[in-house]
């Protein structure tokens, strides 16, 4: 990988970080709702997706096309922050670390 296309790639990680950080600490609701999350991201970076007449079609040319922060990258953002911010972590967050703990041991003994 030439340094360019790293240097871009470590910029829209950061970027993305700093937009889900920004969007957990305004809208409380999306830190126990991932899809929320995604979807006040997407606004962000294509303000017309608040408009009616933008249609499924259209987000999906330009979400196939790479417009859009990857889901997974959302994701991943918001784990990392709220594991290390608590002021960033949902009222189910406790719940959800459990969960996975119980999943993951389960799975280890199938």
């Amino acid at each position: 990988m030439n340094y360019l296309k790293q240097s871009n790639m470590i910029t829209k990680i950061r970027n993305i970080k700093a937009t889900v950080q920004q969007v957990l600490t305004l809208e409380p609701k999306t830190r126990d709702n991932d899809r929320l999350l995604m979807f006040k991201i997407w606004a962000i970076q294509n303000p017309e997706l608040k408009i009616d007449s933008y249609s499924l079609w259209h987000f999906a040319q330009d979400f196939i096309r790479g417009r859009y922060a990857d889901p997974e990258s959302i994701r991943r953002n918001r784990q990392i922050l709220q594991a290390r911010h608590v002021r960033l972590q949902g009222p189910t967050y406790g719940h959800r670390q459990k969960a996975g703990i119980e999943t993951t041991e389960q799975i280890k003994f199938e």
